[in-house]
């Protein structure tokens, strides 16, 4: 993988350090914050909109820091952000593989006969009003987009021109420190999504910017979140059930 990233050659200098240092900043704070009887807690009180559109500002928020590395510091171009001129093949890819994704996950989740939210890790994330549903997906748009500029992009980056890493630990560093991002899933969904991690890594290496990662990480999250619930729901399979409270009335609200 050292050889293929081999384009990733940043200079950090001071402003691109405090940046650097200020997205890792939101993002502690976000995941301190984000222990899994915390975020049921919180969707129970404020609604699972609610928590969407946190996550959704998080990821903004970080990306836009991310970015602002390279606007301002002069060691640092998108180049080393991952992204880089986009060629026909790598559209084709991030057109063809999503789509694959999308339709795997669909046929194995018409054949599974359905889950109990009992047994879903996730069934507290799942949305069930068009409010939910609207929020879960600009979520989705800003994970599937902002974590990939910020964990494959910014930090690999940052590992070799801050910590003086070799590009494949400085990987291997981005990909721990994405599934620690996602304590709120309990150590499975950590594991889960450090895999997931490890395949848009490899991804990115392969094609040489982050388009294909971050099409392929949109459409497992709007997948996981929308398609296979809503198909689940016309097989027949048990919903599972949806936050009260202040969900209830924000989505009667907006509808």
């Amino acid at each position: 993988m050292a050889a293929v990233l081999d384009w990733v050659d940043p200079t950090f200098h001071a402003t691109e350090v405090i940046l650097t240092a200020l997205v890792v900043l939101v993002l502690a704070v976000s995941v301190l914050r984000a222990s899994p009887a915390g975020m049921r807690e919180r969707i129970k009180a404020k609604g699972l909109a609610a928590a969407f559109r946190r996550s959704a500002a998080t990821n903004t928020l970080a990306t836009l820091i991310a970015l602002e590395a390279v606007l301002v510091g002069p060691g640092l171009d998108l180049a080393d952000l991952g992204l880089r001129p986009v060629t026909t093949g790598d559209v084709l890819i991030a057109l063809g593989l999503p789509a694959a994704a999308a339709g795997t996950a669909a046929l194995l989740a018409i054949r599974s006969g359905g889950i109990s939210p009992d047994d879903d890790p996730l069934a507290f994330l799942r949305p069930a009003t068009p409010s939910q549903r609207r929020w879960a997906a600009v979520g989705a748009i800003a994970a599937g987009t902002g974590e990939e500029i910020v964990f494959r992009g910014l930090f690999i980056a940052a590992g070799t021109g801050m910590l003086g890493l070799p590009v494949w630990a400085a990987a291997v560093l981005a990909v721990i420190l994405f599934g620690v991002g996602h304590r709120y899933q309990g150590l499975r969904g950590m594991l889960t999504t450090g895999a997931a991690a490890v395949v848009f890594t490899v991804l990115y290496a392969l094609t040489g910017n982050l388009i294909v990662p971050i099409a392929l990480h949109i459409t497992v999250d709007l997948v996981s979140l929308l398609l296979v619930p809503a198909l689940l729901a016309r097989s027949g399979a048990p919903e599972t059930a949806a936050p009260t409270g202040a969900d209830t009335a924000a989505a009667e609200t907006a509808s």
